[in-house]
């Protein structure tokens, strides 16, 4: 089930912010409610730290294996690097870095590639 996990405090943050029912949030984050508020909830969710889970998700990209390097390439040039390494992974839309994790799990490197595909689709969209 996709999801976005943040923590029982920004959970109530959200709440709060929004105006809404914690049972409302907990629909929202699980993507059982749509809608405008919904969506801005989402959003504000992810900028507060919380990560996209979707245990179904299969990026549609290129993989390569450079090295010690595994790039994804969307379509539009957004382009996902996993340093293996030291475990950065980063994001790229026609050459300009737009993300940066550190040392990522692989919860957050999915949450990356969830992002990557969703830039890449934004993208095409309003070409």
């Amino acid at each position: 089930m996709k999801q976005i996990r943040v923590t029982p405090t920004e959970r109530r943050k959200l709440q709060e912010r929004f105006g809404v029912k914690e049972s409302y949030v907990l629909e929202v984050l699980r993507y059982k409610k749509d809608g405008p508020t919904a969506r801005e909830i989402r959003k504000e969710a992810i900028r507060m730290g919380g990560r996209y889970v979707d245990p179904d998700f299969a990026p549609n990209c290129r993989t390569q294996y450079l090295g010690g390097t595994i790039v994804q390439t969307f379509s539009d040039d957004v382009v996902l690097r996993i340093e293996l390494q030291n475990g950065d992974v980063s994001i790229s839309h026609r050459g300009n870095v737009l993300e940066m994790i550190r040392n990522a799990t692989m919860c957050m490197w999915n949450s990356m590639a969830m992002k990557a595909q969703e830039i890449a689709e934004t993208a095409m969209v309003t070409r």
